[in-house]
């Protein structure tokens, strides 16, 4: 089927279609890579600025609570106020309301004694109550202590609701108090409201564009989350956040993320707190995808640009085949034309022209003996039988002149073919295994374009007359045209077709040539194929071992490569 179809399609419209396929493949394969690149770029772009709002909070985060450890330290250290520590005049609630009055965050600032007794408070709030059972009085005795976020039990009925109603959350800050001798004499303790955190994380968002629509979550050291939705679960593994970025997946969308610790800073430890910033992916793409769109027109303008091209060069190269093709047709139809015209277009259309002109000047002057020896056949029959004689010999060197490759003295795709279908009857007859072998001179331009024509042909040569000699006299080689050969081995499996091919093309590629006292290396491909029951004709094994040559090229040449149905399937499938 498919040779019906290339012998109902002109030359060109093969190339253009051939062309356009291959350009079509090209942009496919430019723009899936230039896709794939674009996209990873994009989300390394996306993460490094979701890294950046990440470890701004976390850095924000950590400043501010090393400045509240620092303002408590100095107000536990103030000189003035060791007098009034342990007085219950008010004079310390003072103080205390005008520390909470700079820094609203301080939702509550007590002073309780060494028994845990609230002595004076911000507001009076919890003043008398007993505190030593609470994790900020039982550090703070020791050493200055940060407590993680918590809910306030006691407090949480004492001071104003949050105007959303959510119950209040605190950091615990506590430092411990000396008297005058250096004796601690109790705890000044600090409830940092933890809506801190939330002015924070909404600052650093402000500053970044909306149309990023960034988020960030803050969560504990054991990954459950403090600030942002789903509060006191755990939505992201250890893995995830110990890898520093990965792939937040939602049934509301896929987004990218970010992780960073905060690392504490100065004399504040730090709580091991987690920054996750989080990105859409959609939106943090959307420049590769524009980037993709872009890439995709371009390709198909330059694929469209190039099958019109090809086209007309197509054109251009099939005319002179088309002009020698209807010259000839011309001479089988008018008996008045006798001589075609040269036709020029490359030296293979050339010698092509050349050849037939030659062809016709033998048929003609075979016509002008055959007249002669009718003419003077009744006066000298002897003279007769020997001018026939001739002429036969004559018609019998133009057929092996027909049948024969001018420079290399093989068979040529004429006569081969023939043979080849001849030995395709006989195979599918007796089932005798036949195989077919296309081998094609590596590089073969370079020799020409390197050492000359000349020097070509000798290859060429050479190369034909290494076959010749590799194979059997019940085997077949012709020379197809150019630098390539067809090989038939009669009763020959791929095994054997494989160690012969072998065969010959290490002997080529340890030959050295030596054209008109030059010397140079060539190498061959070689693709095999086996005859199939379900094949037509030769020419589906022949077009099998020519798939399997390319494929040969496309390995590197210098190799032998087997027709194989997993690795052509739709030419298996047209079989």
């Amino acid at each position: 089927m498919l040779t019906q179809l290339a012998d109902r399609t002109l030359l060109r419209r093969q190339i253009a279609l051939l062309a356009g396929a291959i350009s079509l493949a090209i942009v496919g394969a430019t723009t899936i890579g230039s896709a794939l690149l674009a996209r990873g770029q994009a989300t390394d772009m996306a993460q490094g600025n979701l890294l950046q709002v990440a470890r701004s909070v976390a850095d924000r985060l950590d400043q501010d609570m090393a400045e509240r450890l620092r303002e408590i330290r100095n107000v536990a250290a103030l000189e003035p106020l060791q007098p009034h520590w342990m007085e219950s005049t008010g004079s310390l609630r003072k103080v205390l309301d005008r520390m909470q009055e700079t820094l609203p965050d301080y939702a509550w600032i007590g002073f309780a004694d060494r028994e845990g007794r609230v002595r004076a408070a911000t507001g009076g709030v919890l003043e008398g109550a007993n505190v030593g059972q609470r994790p900020w009085f039982k550090n703070g005795i020791r050493q200055a202590a940060v407590e993680d976020v918590h809910f306030a039990s006691l407090l949480q009925t004492l001071l104003t609701p949050n105007a959303d109603g959510t119950p209040f959350r605190f950091v615990d800050l506590a430092v411990p108090i000396g008297d005058a001798s250096g004796q601690v004499v109790g705890v000044l303790g600090v409830h940092l409201s933890w809506r801190w955190a939330d002015v924070v994380r909404r600052e650093v968002l402000a500053s970044r564009r909306p149309d990023l629509k960034e988020d960030i979550v803050v969560l504990d050291r054991a990954g459950r989350v403090l600030l942002g939705p789903d509060l006191g679960m755990a939505p992201y593994t250890a893995a995830q956040l110990a890898a520093g970025h990965f792939i937040d997946e939602r049934a509301d969308g896929t987004r990218l993320a970010t992780a960073t610790a905060t690392r504490g800073r100065g004399d504040y430890p730090g709580l091991g707190w987690i920054v996750v910033a989080l990105q859409p992916i959609d939106t943090a793409l959307t420049g590769a995808t524009q980037l993709t769109g872009l890439i995709i027109l371009l390709g198909l303008g330059a694929a469209l640009i190039g099958m019109v091209g090809i086209r007309l060069v197509a054109a251009r190269l099939s005319r002179p085949l088309t002009q020698l093709t209807e010259a000839v047709d011309r001479i089988g139809r008018d008996p008045n034309a006798r001589m075609t015209d040269r036709v020029h277009g490359s030296p293979e259309v050339l010698r092509l022209s050349t050849s037939v002109r030659s062809l016709l000047r033998r048929i003609g002057t075979a016509e002008a003996d055959a007249r002669h020896i009718e003419a003077v056949a009744s006066s000298a029959a002897h003279a007769a039988e020997d001018r026939v004689r001739r002429l036969g010999a004559d018609l019998h060197a133009m057929q092996v002149l027909a049948d024969t490759d001018a420079l290399t003295g093989l068979l040529n795709r004429r006569a081969f073919l023939p043979l080849a279908n001849d030995a395709m009857s006989y195979f599918k007859r007796y089932r005798r295994a036949i195989c077919v072998l296309m081998v094609d001179i590596d590089h073969f331009k370079r020799v020409n374009d390197l050492y000359g024509h000349a020097a070509g042909d000798e290859v060429i040569r050479q190369v034909g007359r290494i076959i010749g000699d590799a194979i059997r006299t019940t085997d077949k080689v012709a020379r197809f045209g150019g630098e390539e050969f067809v090989v038939l081995l009669r009763e020959t499996d791929l095994r054997g077709a494989t160690i012969l091919a072998d065969r010959i093309r290490q002997t080529v590629a340890d030959t050295v040539f030596e054209p008109e006292g030059q010397c140079l290396r060539a190498t061959i491909s070689i693709g095999m194929a086996e005859a199939e029951q379900t094949d037509e004709d030769i020419d589906r094994t022949i077009e099998r071992a020519d798939r399997a040559l390319y494929e040969a090229k496309s390995s590197g040449r210098n190799c032998v490569r087997s027709f194989e149905a997993a690795t052509f399937p739709s030419l298996r499938a047209a079989a």
